[in-house]
């Protein structure tokens, strides 16, 4: 295979069908995935998310712990593959501990963003091969602005600020919609 420069032409050939249609009257299965959520509120941020693991439309466990904290003043929420997510969860946390433990210091907010955000860039083949995709929401305080934050990720790492909420998973674009619609137009965030 030749440098064509053309991705969609390279996709055709490794077998994707682009812009293909289902066919009016035909039954699709609707994949029922897995959402989570933080939202900013008077005293801080409230991070949730659904207990279930998935393989496509099939429930894998039920009892999955989507939220994690990563020290005393931040947490992640994992949407994504488990394992990767887990991983991930595990290295920030003890890259966190670590520079704690040797810098005599709490690693700033700014500095645990750049770490979440190092992390997703280093899994980009992984995520691009659809082995390891992960899309987190991270929530922390930040002692130098004195606020908690909110921040969801592409699975590429690229950052972007919640400014009153975040939402991840195959269910966010839903959530996303109920909770524009209800900040929009119900009088109360």
């Amino acid at each position: 295979m030749g440098m064509q420069g053309d991705f969609l032409q390279l996709l055709k050939e490794q077998g994707y069908q682009i812009g293909t249609s289902v066919p009016a009257g035909t039954e699709v299965e609707i994949t029922r995935g897995t959402t989570i959520l933080a939202m900013k509120y008077r005293d801080g941020v409230l991070v949730a998310g659904d207990r279930r693991a998935t393989a496509g439309n099939m429930v894998m466990y039920d009892r999955t712990d989507k939220v994690l904290e990563l020290d005393r003043h931040s947490v992640m929420a994992i949407a994504g593959v488990p394992a990767t997510a887990y991983e991930m969860v595990r290295v920030l946390e003890h890259s966190f501990k670590y520079y704690r433990r040797t810098q005599l210091q709490e690693l700033s907010f700014e500095g645990k963003l750049r770490a979440v955000s190092k992390l997703l860039k280093d899994n980009v083949a992984a995520a691009l091969a659809g082995t390891g995709a992960v899309a987190p929401i991270f929530a922390g305080y930040d002692f130098e602005q004195g606020s908690a934050k909110i921040f969801f990720y592409d699975i590429l790492g690229a950052e972007f600020e919640g400014v009153e909420y975040a939402v991840s998973g195959s269910g966010s674009p839903t959530i996303r919609g109920i909770l524009h619609y209800l900040n929009t137009w119900s009088g109360h965030p």
